[in-house]
């Protein structure tokens, strides 16, 4: 075991790192009262028994949080308070942060305002954590304008790091835990520990025990300099480990503290900030290489994205280094590194360099509902690639409501969608999407005022929106989906009011077809005001078969049918009872037409109200459902297969890399 001492704030105390030494905790009981355990819901499964060994079981309680930076807030720091002021904490009462950056955080905080202040211990779980969160003494929540801008400066009695707890660690917390790591090897006036990186990332990668080891030690006696030497942050030595943080907090926070780690975000503020130092004429670009190509060496991608401009400046002044209305980057002077305020004019020239790597925005106007998807896309050649999925959102507009029976958009829908539209805009707009995209399917199309909506929309809310063909719909959805199920496929879209069936493979479509029936539609012409009889589903059945006779065709062919849309992820959801939807629980399921008969007589015996308290049938769809499923019964008998692969990916992530 290696053994740091951290002397600060006119106290110390130790840094612990090995392995399989959580035992050096049983010191600790005897000194207090109450033993508070603060774990999140990912990590207690895994470690929280290993842990409870070595504390007195009467002197011992747990408080759970979900997993994730968006609880790094007030309101958890709140309901922690709450539990032990309940359960009669004291003075004399111990918090035990077990968990990752934001445990270290937030229990840290929480000890620092309970009572004035009650001791904790870090055992921090994640590689980031190990080298930045859990040490240092920098405790803080965020606020919804940006990130660690509540806090206080408050020293753990003791941080406990054990490398065990990496090898459960996935691959994208390691990788975060990487770029802080690369951070501290840049700030080392000389080059040892960034060439120790460089020949040993095999080992690293491979979870070698002593050189893992040697490295948190390495990173964690480098991260002990700058505090010692400066606390409080004072004399402006501290504040160089926020390296890469003045653009990297502000792609988390447009990011929302989602499916943006840590690490990732720093890495690419590093390689933004270099570039600021290149065009200071600071550094040269070889300085630039060497750190991309350590970063490659981990697969950290440390590439920056263009931001639109405005949103850039906005989210970067809200940083808690800058003052005096300056925004302040730690700067690459050639010979070691500084505070510096850089020009807007500077932070917008380095910020156009970027202009192939981006933020897009697609809106589907689908007949039942609108969705919008955020993504980042790298354009090179003419060709969009998706780097990474940021954010969807959906809002039922029932665009399609009583079409059939007037031919015309009603008012009431069209407001409706022009509201959500307006509303989908802002977003992408908070985000700094630099593209954002809309189409408009059957509803639309089919309307005799759908252009004339269409048209207000781009006149009013400055959106590009196309209306396309079914057939270019379903083009969208199949090619993303060929991507992921090479070979023969058939892709299935039910939507609000048409479905659309795509048959081929990533070389040869053979036949594509928008068929005007979907869920809104069908559930009109037979069910109006929930009319679900024998007679009326045994004519919607006879119906769907007449209409979709024409598959039977493709019987005899072997290929995998794959289901798209909401449709298809709500019989995955209500089959495995998933409460709240996850994309992780609902991609690649296998549906089979026995789970869709199931679902369907659940749906069957229980009026819209009760049908709407289903576990993992959204109320918004209660009322179309049962036209859902029915339909997909129907192809799957006419196709002859049995069962269908429900896939999260659609002609969102067609439109996503379409060159507009």
């Amino acid at each position: 075991m290696k053994i740091i001492e951290i002397k600060e704030n006119n106290s110390s105390y130790n840094i612990n790192i090995g392995k399989n030494i959580l035992a050096t905790l049983s010191d600790e009981n005897k000194n207090y009262d109450k033993i508070l355990i603060l774990t999140d819901k990912t990590i207690a499964p895994l470690y929280l028994k290993e842990l409870e060994k070595y504390i007195d079981k009467e002197k011992r309680y747990t408080f759970e949080i979900p997993d994730g930076e968006i609880y790094k807030n007030l309101e958890t720091a709140m309901e922690i308070v709450d539990f032990m002021i309940e359960n009669d904490f004291s003075r004399k009462s111990l918090i035990i942060c077990l968990g990752g950056g934001v445990i270290c955080d937030l229990g840290g905080f929480v000890a620092s305002i309970f009572m004035r202040g009650v001791d904790f211990i870090q055992i921090p779980t994640t590689l980031l954590a190990q080298v930045d969160a859990s040490i240092g003494g920098k405790v803080a929540i965020n606020h919804k304008v940006g990130k660690n801008l509540i806090g206080s400066f408050n020293s753990p009695k003791k941080v406990i790091i054990d490398i065990n707890f990496l090898k459960t660690l996935p691959k994208l917390h390691f990788k975060s835990g990487m770029g802080e790591v690369i951070k501290h090897s840049l700030l080392k006036i000389d080059s040892n520990y960034f060439d120790f990186l460089k020949n040993s990332f095999v080992e690293i990668l491979n979870m070698n025990d002593d050189t893992i080891i040697e490295m948190i030690y390495n990173s964690c006696l480098i991260k002990k300099e700058y505090v010692e030497e400066d606390f409080y942050e004072k004399s402006g030595k501290r504040a160089l480990l926020n390296l890469g943080h003045t653009y990297g907090h502000m792609l988390e926070n447009i990011y929302g503290y989602q499916r943006l780690a840590h690490g990732i975000a720093v890495a690419k503020g590093i390689i933004f900030e270099l570039y600021l130092a290149f065009n200071l004429g600071y550094i040269d670009r070889l300085k630039i290489d060497r750190v991309k190509e350590l970063f490659l060496l981990f697969d950290i991608d440390s590439t920056p994205l263009f931001i639109e401009e405005n949103i850039l400046i906005e989210k970067m002044k809200k940083d808690k280094k800058n003052h005096s209305g300056d925004i302040n980057f730690i700067i690459d002077n050639g010979n070691g590194y500084q505070v510096k305020a850089i020009e807007k004019e500077l932070i917008l020239k380095v910020n156009s360099l970027f202009k192939t790597r981006y933020l897009k925005g697609v809106i589907d106007i689908g007949s039942n509902s609108c969705r919008l998807y955020i993504a980042e896309v790298e354009k090179r050649d003419n060709i969009i690639k998706t780097i990474s999925p940021l954010y969807k959102d959906l809002k039922v507009s029932r665009l399609a409501k009583n079409i059939n029976l007037t031919g015309e958009l009603s008012k009431e829908s069209m407001d409706l969608t022009y509201d959500i539209i307006k509303l989908f805009r802002d977003k992408a707009n908070s985000m700094g999407v630099s593209e954002l995209i809309a189409f408009a399917t059957s509803a639309t199309r089919e309307a005799k005022n759908g252009t004339a909506f269409v048209q207000k929309i781009k006149d009013e809310l400055d959106v590009n929106i196309l209306i396309i063909p079914g057939e270019t719909e379903a083009k969208l959805s199949f090619n993303a989906n060929n991507i992921i199920y090479p070979g023969k496929i058939t892709a299935v879209d039910v939507g609000g009011g048409s479905t659309e069936i795509t048959f081929g493979d990533i070389t040869d479509i053979e036949y594509i077809k928008s068929f005007p029936i979907g869920v809104v539609k069908l559930t009109e012409m037979f069910f109006k005001d929930e009319n679900y009889t024998e007679e009326s589903i045994a004519s919607a059945k006879n119906y769907l078969r007449g209409f979709f006779e024409e598959l039977n065709q493709f019987s005899k062919e072997r290929f995998k049918v794959i289901g798209v849309a909401g449709t298809v992820t709500t019989n995955v959801t209500v089959t495995k009872k998933i409460p709240i939807f996850s994309e992780k629980e609902v991609h690649n399921f296998t549906l089979t037409i026995e789970n869709l008969e199931e679902n369907l007589k659940l749906y069957l015996e229980k009026p819209l109200e009760e049908r709407k308290e289903i576990v993992g049938l959204e109320p918004n769809r209660a009322d179309v459902i049962i036209a859902g499923t029915l339909i997909l019964l129907t192809i799957l008998e006419r196709l002859e297969k049995t069962e269908l692969i429900a896939s999260t990916v659609d002609n969102l992530d067609g439109a996503m890399v379409l060159n507009i």
